[in-house]
């Protein structure tokens, strides 16, 4: 006796669309009738369902417990793993901060290096090419007017 797909749907407890996307991917094989329903063997949609079990049933689950066991010597071996760490990340940033200062303060002294080093520059070239500043020389008198103040 052959299985309509509504049958075998109650029958593996599974969806229609499971059973018929099955069986249009070929995991299961049957026929259609004169009408187009699908005529499934039992013993295919068996071999079917004993390949692709139910999952989350309580046959397919195992025994889950209920609650956390406690293990107070796990607990305390690694809540002292978790303080040395902590520890660990505590001297680490302390270092990292000391490092950041150093850093910061290097950094300050090349500045001031390079801009010593830029003015000491812009003097030599001065010098090199005697742009130097000239003094004002005393503005010329006119001929009348050494005359005249002499």
């Amino acid at each position: 006796m052959k299985l309509t797909l509504g049958q075998a749907s109650k029958h593996a407890s599974r969806a229609k669309g499971t059973l018929s996307k099955a069986l249009n991917n070929g995991q299961i094989t049957g026929k259609k009738d004169n009408k187009g329903r699908w005529q499934i063997d039992p013993s295919e949609l068996q071999r079917w369902m004993d390949a692709n079990p139910l999952r989350n049933t309580t046959e397919t689950q195992g025994t889950t417990p209920l609650a956390t066991p406690v293990n107070p010597n796990e607990n305390s071996v690694l809540s002292g793993e978790v303080d040395a760490l902590r520890q660990q990340l505590a001297t680490a940033d302390l270092e990292r901060t000391r490092e950041r200062e150093q850093l910061s303060d290097r950094i300050e002294s090349l500045q001031q290096m390079l801009n010593d080093e830029k003015s000491e520059r812009r003097q030599l070239t001065a010098l090199l090419t005697d742009q130097r500043q000239k003094p004002a020389e005393p503005q010329r008198k006119g001929f009348w007017a050494r005359l005249v103040n002499s």
